[in-house]
């Protein structure tokens, strides 16, 4: 077995070497918020917990500390992070989480009645929607020299930003979105010493806000004039695009139900301008924002991972986690059981518990000493050997390991006599 670890392209790669089988983990530090939830699902406690509330002030460290030499480089890890600030891959390959024992049911769906409009991607925190423009104004070269007038129906205009993306005649007024007020624009200007009054704009207008008195020129527009596309691994399902979405074309599935809370009574300790760690560490969902000497959040952008809960230096914050909603591989694995304890310590916080050990410096001579008088230097007689051959080949078979794992001592030693030859008619 070998084991090493090696930093690239900024990010840290854990790999494991064992009979021709390479593992790798790879940890994104940058991306990670320090939510915890990997700690508390790592079947070996393999992974700790950093300085949060330092590094969302500005400590530039990672957020989870990972000992390569305790991982199992089982994956559970990358499946339950629900930033994905992990990649799991075995030789080489990487595993996509859907044919891991459980994932997370998490999805963002963009539904056929979009107009393909521009508040979806410029509200996404993580950057995970793009629009791809097809066509402007300035790619038609057809331009005429004649004089109009453009004008907009304030009570239709939705402040989409199709047309600013379309024509430099319009300029949208941007805004930094926020969690009690998400839309990226507070207005929307025109400035028509760039404008030949052509009437494109009118007919991108999905509202047919826009009314120019002019001349259509002769060209056909395509049925669309930009793509709107989502990348679900960087999605954060904050739930922002489906805020801002005037059409509801946009739906997000949250992987956890739960609730978020403050202690109001101690509240008077919070300093958002000295710290505001909260607001900082929630930088895939900016649930948190600041008023009023204080910190208020909207629960509605919330996905419960407890980033928040671990920043606070006072510990103001509550999250609570209530359901996980996990989809498991259409095969039974036999090690399943260990992924769902895994869901089950995610959602009460709790770490593996180790088994206590108790051994003196005393104790620990004798059995050193037992243990080299028992040591036989011969080798094993051959029909042990065939033995322990046996136990391993019926190791690797799924259907006796889960027996054994189960207490179905029967039905695991008929396997060992399969493998020794015994039981020919079975194998038959």
């Amino acid at each position: 077995m070998k084991r090493e670890i090696e930093i690239i392209n900024g990010k840290f790669k854990y790999y494991q070497v064992v009979n021709g089988e390479v593992r790798e983990l790879l940890y994104d530090y940058k991306w990670c918020n320090g939510c915890g939830i990997c700690v508390f699902a790592c079947p070996v406690n393999a992974i700790e917990l950093g300085p949060v509330h330092d590094i969302a002030i500005g400590l530039d460290m990672p957020p989870v500390i990972i000992d390569h030499l305790k991982c199992a480089y089982c994956g559970i890890c990358y499946s339950f992070c629900p930033y994905n600030a992990f990649e799991f891959k075995i030789n080489g390959q990487k595993i996509e989480k859907i044919n891991l024992p459980l994932s997370p049911v998490v999805y963002t769906y963009k539904y056929e009645n979009c107009k393909e409009c521009t508040l979806c991607y410029k509200v996404c925190p993580t950057k995970a929607i793009k629009r791809n423009v097809l066509i402007k104004r300035d790619d038609i070269p057809i331009k005429q020299q004649i004089k109009g007038k453009v004008t907009i129906d304030r009570k239709k205009c939705n402040l989409c930003g199709i047309c600013a993306e379309f024509c430099g005649v319009f300029k949208m007024i941007e805004k930094i979105p926020s969690p009690n007020d998400p839309k990226p624009y507070s207005d929307i200007l025109i400035d028509e010493s760039k404008c030949d009054y052509c009437k494109l704009c009118e007919e991108v207008c999905p509202e047919r806000a826009i009314e120019v008195d002019g001349k259509r020129i002769d060209f056909n527009l395509p049925k669309k004039i930009a793509l709107v596309s989502i990348d679900q691994d960087l999605c954060s399902h904050c739930g922002y695009c489906e805020e801002v979405c005037p059409y509801k074309a946009a739906k997000t599935i949250k992987p956890m139900e739960g609730k978020l809370s403050t202690f109001e009574a101690r509240m008077f300790r919070c300093d958002p301008v000295g710290c505001g760690a909260c607001i900082k560490i929630c930088k895939h969902n900016r649930v948190w924002y600041a008023k009023e000497k204080r910190v208020y959040f909207n629960e509605k952008y919330c996905i419960y991972c407890g980033a928040c809960e671990n920043s606070c230096p006072y510990d103001l914050i509550l999250v609570e986690r209530k359901n996980y909603f996990t989809k498991q591989k259409a095969m039974d694995e036999p090690w399943r059981s260990a992924w769902e304890k895994a869901v089950s310590r995610i959602l009460n916080k709790e770490r593996v518990k180790e088994p206590l050990k108790f051994i003196f410096e005393e104790e620990k001579k004798l059995f050193k000493l037992e243990f080299e008088e028992k040591v036989v230097k011969k080798e094993l007689p051959e029909e042990v050997r065939k033995v322990f051959e046996a136990v391993k080949i019926t190791l690797k078979n799924p259907r006796y390991r889960k027996a054994l794992e189960s207490g179905k001592v029967e039905t695991f030693v008929r396997g060992v006599e399969l493998a020794l030859g015994k039981n020919k008619r079975e194998k038959e």
